[in-house]
């Protein structure tokens, strides 16, 4: 929650809280607190709007760029930091609350979302935001708090047809969050937020509550301070209330003025043509059976830092798949920081034909990146093939093992410290890499079943039939029976 204002502010306050009051102090906690007076209302280029209120706001400005602002941390960056957290805005940070803001840097304008305070001692929380962007192409998460691979990972960024759906949570003292840039000079951005039980993650692994969500505006080290309601959604967008986004405003518009001034900005980079990145799937073969991870990392070279690979443009493979999770790391030990991005192997199309596969990406300079991996297929057939699946599933396991080693995991929360330990040893291995597909074809033999029996004694045990036998718990008693069972589960009569 915020901190209470002065005094003083209560008097010049009191005008402002009047409007807001029927437009935002009936829904859940919101209560309109605005801080302070500053320039003239007319002065600035941007607004707020929820429901069918209005105020106008200044972007909080620096030097720095936007990066350096946020200050992400963690035990693997320098400097360091073990909260995996902002540590450049802990000025700016509330106890259980979110705080949203226009940045203006040397790059440009962005939008920066900060969850909790860091070290506050409140018990973390959930939150998701479904963003919809007036040109859903043009910016990219710049910032992901939090961008690491370990199965305490838990934060998604997934890009949509309007833009953004991001699920955060976070533990105890920690803080969450992201940049996102670049805006443009017109542009339109509307916040759909899901707080505590509404979110994705909410239970799943943390359950502290969120109970204030604020707008940040003005001077960057004491801005005012707008609060929302929870549970509406928020735009924040270009323009002065009391109007709508004019003609120059169009989502359309927008695209070709971006893409005009993108070019102008870039044409340097974008007249040397495409880069010809190498590209690898890790650890090598592939089973296209699998439903695990599929790593592939895109390495950087004198002339090419493959870390500065935009956000949400890449796409791999025959069906264009977008990274589930992306991490930088040295992954050829040439002491060049590499890029390594985990798709889901059935959301890539590769399959027992497929040869090599394409991956297409930009920089965040607009230069375009084009690189093909070679595709090793495991050994298909009978037997040999579960073994391969198998073989695969660990090889893949303990290569994500051992990149969670080098580049860390959040610890969060004193309930995951087992498999906190795992990641950073290099031992921990992420749920869901080595599942195995049920075998699609039968080899037309007799096949032994390895079921086990379903409740007390009264299920499917052993049994010959064709394919592998799949039950459920362990049943007491031990039936035989010949017959040909639907993906081998043979009933048995108990003895």
């Amino acid at each position: 929650m915020s901190e209470p204002d002065s005094p003083d502010d209560g008097i010049e306050r009191r005008g402002v809280l009047a409007a807001l009051a029927t437009g935002l102090g009936s829904v859940g906690v919101a209560r309109s607190s605005l801080a302070r007076e500053t320039a003239p209302l007319d002065a600035t280029r941007y607004v707020v709007e929820q429901g069918d209120r209005c105020i106008p706001i200044t972007p909080l400005s620096g030097e720095e760029r936007v990066e350096a602002f946020y200050d992400y941390r963690t035990p693997y960056t320098s400097p360091s930091g073990a909260a995996y957290s902002s540590y450049g805005t802990t000025d700016l940070q509330r106890p259980e609350t979110s705080i949203c803001f226009l940045y203006e840097g040397p790059a440009g304008l962005s939008l920066v979302v900060v969850h909790d305070e860091l070290n506050d001692g409140t018990s973390g929380g959930a939150v998701t935001f479904d963003l919809e962007l007036a040109n859903p192409d043009g910016a990219t998460w710049v910032v992901g708090d939090d961008d690491y691979d370990a199965p305490t990972n838990y934060d998604e960024f997934t890009r949509t047809d309007a833009g953004w759906t991001v699920d955060w949570t976070w533990t105890e003292g920690r803080s969450d969050g992201g940049v996102l840039r670049p805006l443009g000079d017109e542009f339109a951005i509307t916040i759909d937020p899901r707080f505590n039980e509404a979110a994705a993650l909410y239970g799943d692994h943390y359950e502290g509550e969120v109970t204030d969500w604020q707008v940040l505006s003005g001077d960057r080290s004491d801005p005012k301070r707008l609060s929302l309601a929870l549970d509406r959604p928020v735009t924040i967008r270009a323009g002065t209330c009391g109007s709508t986004t004019t003609t120059t405003t169009t989502p359309s518009e927008i695209t070709d003025e971006e893409t005009t001034s993108d070019a102008r900005e870039g044409t340097a980079e974008e007249d040397a043509g495409p880069v010809s990145a190498e590209v690898s799937i890790l650890p090598g073969k592939v089973n296209p059976r699998s439903h695990g991870r599929l790593p592939v990392v895109v390495r950087s070279t004198a002339e090419f830092d493959a870390t500065e690979v935009a956000r949400g443009s890449v796409r791999f493979g025959p069906n264009g798949a977008t990274p589930a999770k992306r991490i930088r790391t040295d992954a050829d030990g040439d002491g060049r920081t590499d890029l390594k991005l985990l798709f889901r192997l059935d959301s890539t199309g590769i399959g027992w034909d497929t040869d090599d596969a394409e991956l297409t990406a930009r920089t965040e300079a607009g230069r375009e990146v084009v690189g093909t991996a070679d595709v090793e297929l495991v050994t298909r057939g009978g037997d040999e093939k579960e073994g391969d699946d198998r073989g695969e599933g660990e090889a893949n396991e303990a290569d994500e093992s051992k990149e969670n080693g080098a580049d860390g995991g959040e610890a969060k929360g004193d309930d995951k410290e087992e498999s906190e330990a795992d990641s950073e040893t290099g031992d921990g291995k992420e749920t869901g890499d080595a599942e195995e597909a049920e075998d699609e074809d039968s080899d037309g033999h007799p096949g032994k079943g390895h079921g086990r029996g379903k409740g007390g004694g009264n299920g499917r045990g052993l049994g010959n039939g064709e394919d592998r036998g799949r039950g459920k718990d362990r049943g007491n008693g031990h039936g035989r029976g010949n017959g040909h069972g639907e993906k081998g589960r043979d009933e048995g009569d108990d003895d």
